[in-house]
């Protein structure tokens, strides 16, 4: 089976599982992107702009996980459930459902896909590389327009300045973490400093400059309190109260922002290995520091075979379990959560429900992933419970010297696997 037999197998698979209201709103749809399904946006949750303007979870987790993670864009027979935050886990994945409550998140999930298929990659690396193109309205009335969707066509041209003002990096709710950043480094007389350790060719040099300049300018009573505060935690860097909680019920703020900066500063190059955080310090990636589907060579892999790997991404604008509960018995075979459960009441029922649901739609052997705040997420005995073998990949200890992946910040790392 082709890939594109396999994506038209589910659609006709999908359109005869739609509820009436739905059906009726896809066949009222005549700008309708290639990925995104259907969506009333009267029943969805939004905000003004999307949460995350680039992803902060490293797509590279311990080597013995890796072909879990990011199975071969040759094979179709692994499909995916994921959070929808910008799809650089599953770029090279298979049938891949991306799944995100607020559609002004998915608008911009929708932006990349078409800029792959309309643009070079010149432009394509001046919109999501160095987050400003001076063109950025040409591109979206010319090129772009044709393959989004009409809310996101709506959304970006409302949004155009996101790409023509300042970096498109400063936007969005992350956006608000990186200005504050740059206005710190400014105040403490730094940014020369934080130049040099973007630039730095050994791991020597840069723990040298971190630990004598500029760690404790993160580390500054100010900088703590800020990430003690609840509104703060949320509005600049997307942490909800429950989550935030977890962190907090294991150790104090001081020590989890030590435990995660000292570490990545002493294991990946900023220069050349970690794009995450040489992204944050820059406001812009680099050509030798990118994501995979920001160098030459994963561009033009996407975008071969006129873009037929891109037939693999449905883009779901709902909650994980009314998506999860529109699909069929022992349809997947891997389930990448992220740490989306970390936002659950523990008190509530919302966790065992869509633990129930993954067991129903998972394969017999069938896997899923998960990343936490916490050491111990209280909900791994909700997957206990519902059939799942639960077992850690990695767990960060305090005062630990090597970094658990590039960005660090998550405390442990998960699988589970569907046994029963």
């Amino acid at each position: 089976m082709t890939l594109t037999q396999a994506c038209q197998n589910f659609l006709h698979w999908h359109s005869k599982n739609l509820p009436n209201e739905e059906k009726a709103d896809n066949d009222s749809l005549s700008n309708q992107s290639p990925w995104r399904l259907p969506y009333s946006s009267e029943s969805h949750k939004d905000m003004n702009t999307f949460i995350y303007s680039f992803t902060w979870s490293s797509s590279l987790p311990p080597p013995e996980t890796t072909h879990y993670i990011m199975p071969s864009l040759l094979h179709l027979e692994v499909c995916i459930v994921s959070i929808l935050i910008l799809g650089e886990y599953i770029a090279s994945g298979s049938i891949a459902f991306l799944i995100w409550r607020t559609f002004s998140q998915g608008h911009l999930l929708e932006l990349k896909l078409a800029a792959i298929t309309c643009l070079e990659y010149s432009d394509f690396f001046a919109l999501f590389g160095r987050g400003y193109h001076p063109h950025f309205q040409y591109l979206l009335e010319n090129k772009l327009r044709r393959c989004l969707s009409l809310s996101a066509y709506e959304f970006w041209k409302l949004n155009a300045a996101s790409f023509s003002s300042t970096s498109f990096y400063d936007y969005g709710y992350s956006g608000r973490a990186l200005r504050l950043g740059r206005f710190l480094f400014k105040l403490a007389g730094v940014r020369e400093d934080v130049q040099r350790l973007c630039r730095c060719d050994s791991l020597e040099s840069q723990v040298n400059i971190w630990q004598s300049n500029l760690r404790s300018v993160w580390l500054n009573p100010l900088v703590v309190a800020l990430l003690r505060n609840a509104a703060f935690c949320w509005n600049a860097l997307g942490v909800p109260l429950n989550q935030r909680k977890m962190l907090l019920d294991e150790g104090g703020v001081y020590q989890y922002v030590c435990d995660t900066l000292d570490p990545v500063l002493s294991t990946y190059l900023l220069k050349t290995q970690n794009y995450f955080y040489l992204l944050t310090l820059l406001g812009h990636y680099t050509p030798e520091c990118c994501p995979s589907y920001l160098t030459r060579q994963g561009f033009e892999k996407l975008k071969a075979e006129n873009c037929e790997r891109l037939k693999a991404f449905r883009l779901h604008t709902d909650s994980i379990l009314n998506t999860l509960r529109g699909l069929s018995p022992a349809s997947l075979t891997r389930a990448l959560v992220m740490d989306h459960m970390d936002w659950y009441d523990p008190g509530s029922s919302e966790a065992n429900d869509e633990v129930v649901e993954l067991s129903r739609v998972l394969t017999l052997g069938g896997l899923v992933f998960w990343r936490s705040a916490s050491r111990q997420p209280w909900y791994n005995e909700v997957f206990a419970r519902n059939g799942f073998c639960v077992e850690p990949i990695s767990v960060r200890q305090p005062g630990m010297i090597v970094a658990l992946d590039r960005v660090n910040m998550y405390a442990s790392f998960w699988k589970a696997q569907k046994v029963t």
